[in-house]
């Protein structure tokens, strides 16, 4: 447990040093004003959008079970406006997405890696938009982009920003989806969400592609 606190306290102090600007901010403080929405975010860029703290909003994350998902889990409860539910694809996702789904009714809103916990990098997986047709039907791209940092060499070469990095989301155009769950209205709007992420990424994270 002491070890567990003080893996939080670092983390804590490591992303306060960040320096955040934001692009869409305004627009999406209208958006949700009475909805909830479904961040979806590549799993290469966790550190640096988690690190954005605003005490207006609270998220509900889904953190996979898998041993990067242990190491993760920690940085998520840093920030406090965050709760974690614990699961991925393989591992109680229906739980896991049943217990987002309780606290989104409390007025939380999700948030996803798009394509973890396995990849492949760049790749959305249906989850988040599943998760997005069961609430409020809306889908916010977040990417973020710095000039100081260090790439892993895992599957999605995580990015890490260096201390005191100055680091810019853009919250992407909404993305709205329809309740439906047929294979090809799901596959279609899939694509469409797809496409939109690589393009807000494309047009916004010069520096880490």
């Amino acid at each position: 447990m002491i070890k567990v606190m003080l893996v939080k306290i670092l983390v804590k102090l490591y992303l306060s040093t960040f320096r955040y600007s934001c692009k869409g901010l305004e627009e999406f403080d209208k958006l949700t004003e009475n909805k909830r929405a479904v961040f979806l975010v590549w799993h290469n860029q966790l550190i640096g959008i988690v690190g954005f703290k605003n005490k207006k909003y609270k998220f509900v994350t889904m953190i996979s079970r898998s041993k990067d998902g242990d190491l993760f889990t920690p940085v998520a409860e840093a920030m406090g406006n965050n709760k974690v539910v614990r699961a991925s694809s393989s591992k109680g996702a229906a739980a896991g997405t049943l217990e987002m789904l309780r606290w989104m009714e409390k007025g939380w809103h999700g948030a996803m890696a798009a394509d973890g916990p396995k990849g492949p990098k760049y790749q959305v997986k249906a989850g988040g938009l599943y998760l997005a047709k069961k609430s409020d039907r809306i889908i916010v791209p977040i990417v973020m982009d710095c000039k100081r940092f260090w790439r892993t060499r895992s599957w999605d070469n995580f990015i890490i920003p260096k201390p005191f990095s100055r680091i810019t989301l853009t919250f992407a155009e909404p993305i709205y989806v329809t309740e439906s769950t047929d294979k090809e209205t799901t596959a279609a709007e899939l694509a469409d969400v797809q496409k939109k992420m690589m393009d807000a990424t494309s047009a916004n994270c010069k520096n880490i592609l």
